[in-house]
């Protein structure tokens, strides 16, 4: 009975201290467990008194790897793009085409609308231009387009606009020269082309940009014929395409704003002055909250309505260091955590501020009129709220 009583005395005492060792301390002060002294206090600029400041500018970025290919004209935004395709043929039509025994009957290539900015029953055409110089998907920019070399002459016919399908013919001379340099690097060259807006042209257009996954993006059919005997079908492949995205300046907005958008690329830098808060703290939480202006924002459907934050490294440049943080949009406000920036500020004692760019800074053209550090509702400010302990 002795040996019963001691064996239940122990087990109580084993699940006493196992259940005391699992309670985990909540997330305010876990990293001053062991301290005697501690106190949770809130540093918030919507009540505390705190410097901030804002800007907004333009950064020009290469869209390779958007989402969309973007063609039209807004305003004054101007979007044209580049496309380059490429055949894959056997060793006999090779053959053929070396020996100019291949006529092409007719080619068309077709794109498929996905997005628009911001009218669809707006009117967009373009012209078509056989481009005679390199160019990288990954590198070309709107900076870069002066250097372009193309042709004048609209080498399309034929175009024809639908809801979600836009197709135009080339001048078979054009996919004939590109398959010539499938067959043989000497006989033509194969730049790909260039598709600049009509000056009637008043909306944007998204076309489904080329990607590995994507079936989708811009389709190149040519009609080939070997005199007397046969006429075929091939299919061309998109084999790179990027945007070219213009405008000249800045919006300009009402005092107070600050604006972002994408694709342009329009950018802003925010920055709170911190030197209130003690040195010798632990930040637990910083959230940020940013209200946006909705006369002057510019939002479409498919929109991307959120907020990319990314950590400035130095005062004189635009890198920036580790993950981004998003801000999401809700009850009027776009919020997220940006914990690890303030730790960063604290602890580094350098604060250089924050980028504040578009969601999806490459994919379509979203603009967000922000309310900025020196908008005249000091409530609409940014705001800044940090949960920190002090030993």
């Amino acid at each position: 009975m002795k040996l019963k009583h001691i064996f239940l005395i122990l087990s109580f005492f084993i699940l006493t201290l196992f259940s005391s060792c699992t309670d985990e301390p909540s997330s305010l002060g876990v990293e001053l467990i062991g301290s005697e002294n501690i106190s949770a206090r809130v540093y918030d600029t919507a009540i505390d008194t705190i410097d901030q400041s804002s800007s907004y500018f333009k950064k020009v970025i290469a869209l390779g790897s958007a989402d969309w290919v973007l063609i039209g004209k807004y305003q004054d935004i101007k979007a044209s793009a580049l496309m380059r395709f490429v055949f894959g043929l056997p060793d006999s039509l090779k053959n053929d085409l070396k020996a100019g025994n291949i006529n092409v009957l007719d080619s068309w290539i077709i794109l498929r609308s996905r997005y628009v900015y911001t009218d669809s029953m707006a009117a967009m055409n373009f012209t078509v231009h056989k481009v005679n110089s390199s160019w990288s998907a990954t590198a070309f920019t709107i900076d870069s387009l002066s250097k372009l070399d193309y042709e004048p002459t609209d080498v399309s016919s034929q175009f024809t606009p639908t809801d979600t399908l836009y197709t135009f013919h080339l001048d078979g001379a054009l996919p004939l020269a590109w398959m010539k340099n499938t067959a043989d690097k000497t006989l033509e060259s194969n730049y790909g082309i260039y598709l600049d807006p009509t000056l009637s042209s008043t909306k944007v257009i998204g076309f489904q940009a080329f990607n590995a996954i994507s079936a989708e993006a811009a389709k190149l059919f040519v009609v080939i014929e070997k005199p007397g005997v046969y006429v075929d079908t091939l299919n061309g492949f998109i084999a790179a395409d990027i945007s070219l995205v213009d405008r000249p300046n800045v919006p300009t907005l009402p005092a107070g704003l600050i604006s972002v958008q994408s694709s342009v690329s329009i950018n802003s830098k925010l920055k709170f002055d911190l030197g209130q808060i003690p040195e010798s703290v632990v930040i637990n939480k910083a959230e940020i909250f940013i209200t946006p202006d909705s006369v002057y924002s510019v939002k479409v459907s498919k929109s991307n309505n959120s907020l990319r934050l990314s950590y400035l490294r130095y005062a004189d440049s635009l890198n920036t260091e580790g993950n981004p943080s998003f801000l999401s949009f809700k009850d009027n406000k776009y919020s997220g955590d940006i914990t690890l920036f303030v730790r960063n500020w604290i602890s580094r004692k350098e604060n250089n501020g924050i980028l504040i760019e578009a969601g999806s800074p490459t994919s379509g053209l979203e603009f967000f009129a922000l309310k900025g550090s020196d908008y005249f509702e000091f409530s609409e400010r940014p705001r800044l709220r940090i949960t920190y302990t002090v030993r």
